[in-house]
């Protein structure tokens, strides 16, 4: 991905140094510029999210709601670990409260204890799955970014984005059922 990225952005300086040359100095500081900007912003939502999340923890709310998501995990996973079972759930809730930077060490906690091979297995699919199309109650990172760029109303994208991602994980859910089958 690296090599796509950089290859992506030698061909944009080409192309702007051969078609306006007396403006490559000023895109690349306007645009470092405003990618300071919008990691200090993000930083801010991340810092709140991620205190919540802690309290949350100090407070045993994370295993209260590893309980409550038992037979969800069931349903999903089958039988797995305990501890595999305690990290599918906290990045459950990470995704579900819309902190999918707080939702990556979980995964790959979860990953860990679920994977043991090299060949992915179903549980590994279907963590894969569910992370990557994971259903959204408050998307903090694009409503931050819409609140920093000025958005009359960041909120206003719960309903679509709701109804975007659970379509989504119903539709990868069904997939991964398609191709492993119902969980043992």
């Amino acid at each position: 991905m690296n090599i796509v990225w950089t290859a992506v952005t030698l061909v944009a300086l080409v192309a702007l140094t051969v078609t306006q040359p007396q403006s490559v100095l000023t895109v690349c500081l306007d645009s470092c510029s405003q990618a300071v900007t919008t990691a200090l912003g993000l930083m801010g939502v991340y810092c709140l999210w991620l205190g919540v999340f802690e309290v949350a923890d100090r407070c045993r709310l994370v295993q209260g709601l590893s309980r409550c998501l038992g037979g969800l995990n069931k349903f999903l996973y089958g039988n797995v670990q305990k501890a595999a079972e305690q990290y599918i759930s906290l990045n459950f809730a990470s995704n579900l409260l819309g902190v999918g930077n707080a939702a990556t060490p979980s995964a790959i906690a979860a990953v860990r204890e679920l994977e043991h091979d090299e060949k992915l297995s179903r549980n590994g699919a279907m963590l894969f799955v569910v992370n990557a199309t994971g259903v959204q109650l408050v998307p903090t990172t694009v409503m931050g970014l819409r609140a920093q760029l000025g958005s009359a109303n960041p909120s206003d994208i719960l309903l679509p984005n709701l109804l975007a991602t659970l379509l989504t994980s119903i539709v990868g859910v069904a997939l991964v059922f398609c191709v492993y089958g119902r969980a043992k």
